[in-house]
Order: C-alpha cells, then structure tokens, then sequence
C-alpha cells in the first residue's frame, strides 16, 4: 500500500504523530485529478512553496523541507475547506486498515477455479461451433471487424451507427438491439459475457495466489471523484454476484483451514441516504415500516394500493428509483424500461410530483452546486463540479448529474468506511481474530475462526447499523444482511 510504499513523505506535520499523507490530501482537496504522486505533486505545488520559503530566506530548501511545507500548506487548505474531520477521523485512519487487508488477501480454491475453467471453455468451444454453423462461415469471434463483417454484410443486418474509425459498431448495446433479428446474435452475446469471465478472471486469477493459495488485491484511496475505494491488481470488487455463474465464480473464494468467512452487506444503503438527505415523507416512512420501499414508490406512481402493484410496475418503480441515484434521465430511462421517451418523461414529471420532498432535494442540491461550484457528502467530503454552469448543455446536465450520485454514492461511500473502522477498532473481534479482508461497495468480507463465525457476524451487521455520518445519526435505519460459510458464495 502507499504507506509502505512512500515512507520518505510521511512527515510529521506540526504535532507529533498526527502525520500527514501528502496524497490523500491532495486527493481531498481535488478528487479529479487522477495522480496524487510525490512527482506530479512537487511539480504542481513545488514552485509556490519553494517562492514562499526563499522569501523566509530559507537557501534552496530540500525535499523534506519542501515535503513539511506543503503538508503544512495542505493542512490549511482543508482546515479552509471544511475537510480536516474527514481528512483526520477517517480517511488517515483508514490507511492501516487497507493496508491490513492487503496484506491479509483471500484464499482461493483452485481446483473449484479448474473445474469452473474447464466448464466455460467447452461451453465456449460450443457456442463458437454454433456460431459458425448459424453465420454459415468460421471467424474470429472475438475480433470486432471480421464480427462486423458477418453480421452486417454476410447475413445483411442493419447495420448500426459507426465508430470513430469508420467501422461499422459491434458494442453490447448494437447487439442487444439485434437480439431478436437473427439466432446467431444471442449466442455471441453469451459467448461474450463467458470469454469475459474466462479472459477476466478464471483464466488469470489462479495466477495470482501467494505460497499460501491466497490472492492479494490493491485498494486504492484515491481513485473516485465520489470518495468509494476502487481495488486494481487484481480488481475483486467487480466479480460477479448474479446468476448462476456469480454463485459459482464467488464460492471459488474460500476462508482458510478452520476458518469461515462472514458476509455483511448494507440493504439498500444508497436509497436509505437518499431518504435521509432529502427527508422525503413518503420514503421515510416506508423505510421506518420496514416496507418494500419499490412497491411503495411504484404504488405512488400508478395511484394504486401497494398489494395491487404488479412485479413489471414494480420492476418500473425500482429501475427509476435506482437510476435516478445514478442521474439517468428519459432517454436512458426509457431504453432501459423499453418504452418511448415521451412515456419516460412522463413516468419522470409523476414520479417527481408525487415525490415532492424528493422533487425538491434534487433542486436543492443543483442550486447549491450552481452557487457554491461544488457539492458536500454527510461525510463532509467535497467534489468540484467547475462545469455545473457550463454553456454547453450537455457538460452541465452532466455536472448535475455528477452532483446528485456524488451526494448520494459519496455518503455511502462515507458509511462503509465508517463501518470498516469501527470493525477494524473493536475490541471484541480483535479477541476473536476476526480479519477484515476485502470491501466490495456496500458489502464487507471478514475471516474468523469457525466456532467464532455467528458472534463475529452479528457483532460486525451491529457495527454497520449503528454508523453516524459526522456524528450525526440517519433518519432511517440502516439495515445490515449478514451470513457465514466456507466459501464467499455461501457466506453472501
């Protein structure tokens, strides 16, 4: 991690012991700008700092001297933007908790990871049969022009619009757009979504394991403009969790000899924010009656009673409920609910009107945007959003929507790394050597002894429910799933 990577800059700035990581810093003060690095950093800051101190009279001031000024600096800014709380009660402790779960990494099965291998490349061997035998000609699958080539003028489908450079597009959209206009269709997108998992993760990941059989991922701090952690080398938090193949790809990770793992994940963390921050009477209270809070919207929408919602307006009600924490708007929407945008923009203004408190959060917080040119997490975090006042249209109807999924995914964010101190703090799970071992979003992995599993994880679902964002305690209850097993799959 970057604590053991960088020693020489983890100064102590002012007081002892409260040391300073220059990066997370950096990071704070600008979450877009992708290097927090001791070389990009002197360069962008070095030449400032090094006027300020000649004109102290100080001589050429060396690395350290520059390194101590520029946390000094770095510390005012935070302290002038709010962020030092932030800076000092959570991401700074965060560190050695990362670090520890790098460190820890997970164990795989590789015999599980074997078999699930072998059963994807004979599927895979057969689907590529069938797909010659239905394009009525061989050809690399996997290469976006010969692809193109097949569908567009060998079996004479209508072609989409092009790419940059000229060729005819061959994405995830196009294809599902011609699902239903030839057979060989649906058997490349399954070919895809196999060679994915093949060529993403059964294929490289048994690489990776240490003498241990365990596996070591990288989380990195800095790499959201919405504070959530990202995890590279290799990426565990994108493994996938549905279907009968994610069942499958998550049971190959398994908790060592006489160890079990404990699975707790947030329910809805995102919208039990979103009520909170915009204190909307319909979805507080549908979360305080421990209601199905997509029934309920759907129920609002259509005007009907909620045990008369059907699963497909259910399915509307929680599409638009999600999508809008993402900021989609009536194009998106109406391709993803396959209705008109007309419709969706429909569906859109009723949902807002019978949403009001919703309907006013979000007007509230591009406003402030709008004002203050950026947006605040319950956490306290910041993101800038220069382009909110753009003239062009589309690069402000992006920066609304950065601001709204900021506010929303940025105080989530907040509460999972509150939850993971607050698990890596206590005192009891030490006693019961329960290790924190990966972070995925809403969902914390731990390893514990097996006849220490139930207390470790109705002690940890405890900790999750009980986080206060900045002190402050939700109008919602936050509501923890939890499980223990052998394997990742059986635990989740």
């Amino acid at each position: 991690g970057m604590l053991t990577s960088a020693p020489c800059w983890q100064f102590l700035a002012g007081r002892a012991g409260d040391s300073i990581e220059q990066g997370v810093a950096a990071y704070l003060l600008n979450p877009e700008e992708n290097d927090y690095g001791w070389p990009r950093l002197s360069a962008r800051w070095g030449a400032v700092l090094r006027h300020e101190l000649e004109s102290r009279g100080e001589t050429a001031p060396g690395p350290a001297r520059l390194g101590l000024a520029m946390a000094q600096l770095f510390e005012q800014r935070m302290e002038k933007d709010g962020l030092l709380e932030l800076f000092r009660r959570l991401e700074m402790p965060l560190l050695p908790v990362l670090a520890g779960m790098e460190q820890s990494g997970v164990a795989i099965d590789a015999a599980a990871f074997r078999a699930f291998l072998d059963d994807v490349q004979g599927r895979l061997d057969q689907l590529t049969a069938h797909v010659y035998e239905l394009a009525g000609t061989q050809f690399n699958i996997r290469s976006a022009q010969q692809l193109g080539d097949v569908l567009f003028n060998g079996l004479g489908l209508p072609a989409p619009r092009k790419t940059k450079g000229g060729q005819a597009s061959t994405s995830q959209q196009t294809l599902e757009k011609l699902a239903g206009q030839h057979p060989v269709v649906d058997s490349i997108l399954q070919y895809r979504k196999l060679e994915k998992m093949r060529s993403t993760y059964l294929d490289p990941l048994p690489r990776l394991v240490d003498p241990q059989g365990r596996i070591h991922t990288t989380f990195n701090q800095k790499a959201t403009a919405t504070g959530r952690l990202s995890s590279s080398n290799p990426n565990l938090q994108n493994i996938p969790v549905r279907g009968p193949l994610g069942k499958r790809m998550r049971s190959c990770f398994i908790a060592g000899p006489g160890r079990l793992l404990v699975s707790a994940d947030y329910s809805q963390v995102e919208l039990r924010v979103l009520a909170h921050v915009s204190q909307d009477p319909a979805l507080l209270e549908a979360f305080r009656n421990g209601e199905d809070i997509h029934a309920r919207t759907a129920a609002l929408v259509y005007d009907l009673p909620p045990d008369q919602v059907s699963p497909d307006q259910r399915r509307n009600a929680k599409t638009i409920n999600f999508g809008l924490i993402y900021g989609m708007g009536a194009q998106k929407l109406a391709q993803e609910l396959k209705i008109s945008t007309t419709q969706a923009k429909d569906f859109i203004a009723r949902y807002f009107e019978r949403l009001q408190g919703l309907k006013e959060f979000y007007e509230g917080v591009e406003a402030s945007a709008r004002k203050h040119g950026f947006v605040t997490t319950l956490g306290g975090r910041r993101r800038l959003l220069p382009d909110i006042n753009s003239a062009s249209g589309q690069a402000a109807a992006l920066a609304r929507r950065q601001a709204i999924n900021t506010v929303i995914q940025g105080s989530a964010a907040d509460i999972i790394k509150l939850a993971m101190l607050a698990v890596a703090r206590d005192e009891r799970l030490r006693e019961l050597d329960a290790r924190l071992l990966l972070q995925v979003h809403d969902e914390l992995l731990l390893e514990v002894p097996a006849d220490a599993a139930e207390e470790a994880g109705a002690l940890v679902a405890r900790l999750m429910q009980d986080v206060c964002p900045a002190g402050k305690e939700l109008s919602v209850p936050l509501l923890v799933d939890w499980g223990t097993g052998h394997d990742w799959g059986a635990a989740h």
